[in-house]
């Protein structure tokens, strides 16, 4: 595990890579563009660069894995999976895309937060946040993982701590590892996929510590 799940200047490549041109060549044809087209791109790069500020880092993993009794591991390779570690959230909004029983339960959660409907947005399914969490699950389990007072999905130590009470709370009803995670999403292909990236991922934070 690496203490950022994305460091900065990687995020910067990345932007500048998604609008088709990467740091290298832009350094090199500052010439080229004009002042306006470079004050914008500076200000997508802050903008872009602030919002990965509170990317999640090992310790939280750590952390939260830890106050669950979940492997820091498979909370990780979730993230991975479902939101490639907090980079593809989801762009559609949530209320437009789930059933009514979600819906209730969207509704709760905006009223929770102060958030406006049209704030939460998640994958085609209605799944939200860091750990794409649906909002009956949320609502039903959600945890305050940076202990501000508020339960956010959309917050994500908030999301990390309720997979991880979510899971802890089926391993326990359940007393399956796998079973769990199929709870989580009902796949076994997923499941699969997931168990293989954690044990991928614990091997080579021992391997690099061993160094």
């Amino acid at each position: 595990m690496h203490q950022s799940i994305l460091c900065r200047d990687e995020v910067r490549e990345r932007l500048f890579q998604r609008i088709g041109l990467s740091c290298v060549m832009l350094n090199r044809k500052v010439g080229s563009i004009s002042i306006k087209t470079m004050l914008i791109l500076v200000l997508m790069v802050l903008i872009y660069g602030a919002s990965q500020a509170s990317a999640l880092s090992e310790s939280d993993f750590q952390r939260i894995g830890s106050k669950y009794s979940i492997s820091p591991y498979l909370l990780l390779a979730i993230s991975i999976v479902e939101s490639q570690s907090g980079e593809l959230l989801g762009k559609y909004e949530v209320r437009n895309v789930v059933n009514e029983t979600q819906l209730k339960f969207l509704r709760k959660i905006a009223r929770h937060t102060g958030r406006d409907l049209s704030g939460f947005k998640g994958s085609h399914a209605g799944a939200m946040g860091y750990m794409q969490i649906m909002p009956s699950t949320f609502y039903t389990y959600g945890q305050d993982g940076d202990e501000d007072g508020m339960k956010d999905p959309l917050n994500p130590y908030d999301s990390l701590a309720t997979a991880a009470y979510y899971l802890a709370h089926k391993i326990a009803s359940k007393s399956n590892l796998r079973t769990a995670i199929k709870k989580y999403n009902n796949s076994a292909s997923y499941c699969e996929k997931v168990l293989r990236l954690s044990r991928k991922l614990e091997l080579e934070s021992k391997f690099a510590s061993s160094e």
